[in-house]
């Protein structure tokens, strides 16, 4: 985060969880909540100055663990494995003279959290600290 902080990008990285809160992506933890038992996941920023749309990013570490405890990641439910079905999906589309493709902006950070999970998925942001 210090090299950050030194560079320009310390505010656009801020601005990324401000636009969040904004959107209700994420939420503050209400005050009487702080010190509930949690799992903060760590996160950095990427940068990529050739984006056209996404110049910094944060990018969190749900494989960071705590000692002797598991990660997020050990934690979840191994779902099945959908890669394996790229190739039919790409021959299917081969079938028709005209294909269509889209893409939803930011549709990751459109999934919603149970309440009872949100403990698990906290982040700490500076861009939250005094209210800035």
């Amino acid at each position: 985060m210090n090299k950050l902080k030194n560079g320009k990008f310390f505010e656009d990285y801020k601005s990324v969880f401000r636009q969040w809160e904004d959107l209700n992506i994420i939420e503050r933890v209400p005050e009487v909540e702080l010190n509930n038992e949690c799992h903060y996941l760590p996160h950095r920023p990427v940068i990529n100055l050739d984006s056209a749309t996404t110049k910094i990013r944060p990018v969190f570490d749900a494989s960071a663990r705590e000692k002797g405890k598991p990660s997020l990641n050990d934690c979840l439910h191994k779902g099945v494995n959908l890669i394996e079905l790229i190739p039919d999906i790409l021959d299917r589309f081969r079938i028709y003279p005209v294909g269509i493709v889209a893409d939803i902006e930011k549709a990751f950070l459109m999934l919603s959290v149970a309440r009872k999970d949100r403990d698990y998925l906290k982040i700490f942001s500076h861009a939250m600290k005094n209210n800035n």
